[in-house]
């Protein structure tokens, strides 16, 4: 049975939240605040977190960084819950590496679909990837989340990873950009959007691959992305 984190200071919230995801068969671990969130990630293992921005002692941004920076606990699902009126911090929170978010008032069976997808994903993820990718003289180990060329580390954010190492899973493959947005998670694709764009860019800039002749990473016009094989 697969545990799920719930961090929530509001006893009512929290029990309607713990008694949506028994209910669905997960095994529910409770967390009133912060630094109680911490300590039990370091003594269970979670799938899931279903975190409350909101907390008494520490914020959920904070919380969501240090997970999303430790070495073990960095690929753990996290559906952050805010007000109708936190439309930033939950925009914040999916830039810094949340999977999802949802807004209170929510109906449990929203909340429950949209962890079910996001653990999907993961799955499917980690089924279809190697552990370790190698390009010439770029290596990306996937396990580690860590990516050199030519022996140097180069230093990608949470969001800059998942595309780099979803490219390079599926090397020549054209990928669009509303299909790597939903492989990722994050804000709802829209053909307006260019945050792929702009990820995209940070990508090539920290790989020096930005000469016309690209080494890794292709444009295919109106359409998406293609890593080179």
């Amino acid at each position: 049975m697969k545990n799920v984190l719930i961090v929530d200071d509001d006893p009512i919230t929290l029990k309607i939240l713990c008694a949506a995801i028994e209910k669905r068969g997960f095994a529910v671990i409770k967390a009133t605040n912060g630094n109680d969130a911490l300590t039990k990630l370091q003594k269970y293992e979670v799938c899931a977190i279903i975190l409350d921005l909101n907390l008494p002692d520490i914020n959920g941004l904070e919380i969501l960084k240090q997970v999303r920076n430790h070495p073990i606990l960095h690929a753990i699902a996290v559906i952050i819950v805010t007000e109708n009126d936190d439309k930033l911090e939950a925009i914040l929170g999916l830039e810094m590496g949340a999977d999802d978010y949802i807004t209170k008032p929510f109906h449990q069976r929203e909340l429950v679909a949209r962890l079910n997808t996001i653990l999907r994903r993961t799955q499917q993820i980690n089924t279809n990837m190697h552990s370790y990718l190698i390009f010439n003289d770029l290596h990306i180990d996937l396990k580690k989340r860590i990516v050199k060329k030519q022996d140097i580390d180069i230093n990608l954010t949470f969001k800059e990873f998942e595309i780099l190492a979803l490219l390079a899973a599926n090397p020549g493959e054209v990928l669009p950009r509303e299909a790597i947005m939903n492989a990722i998670g994050g804000l709802d694709y829209s053909p307006e959007t260019r945050t792929i764009d702009m990820h995209i860019a940070a990508i090539r800039k920290k790989l020096d691959d930005t000469d016309k002749e690209k080494v890794y990473i292709d444009t295919v016009s109106g359409v998406g992305y293609r890593f080179r094989k």
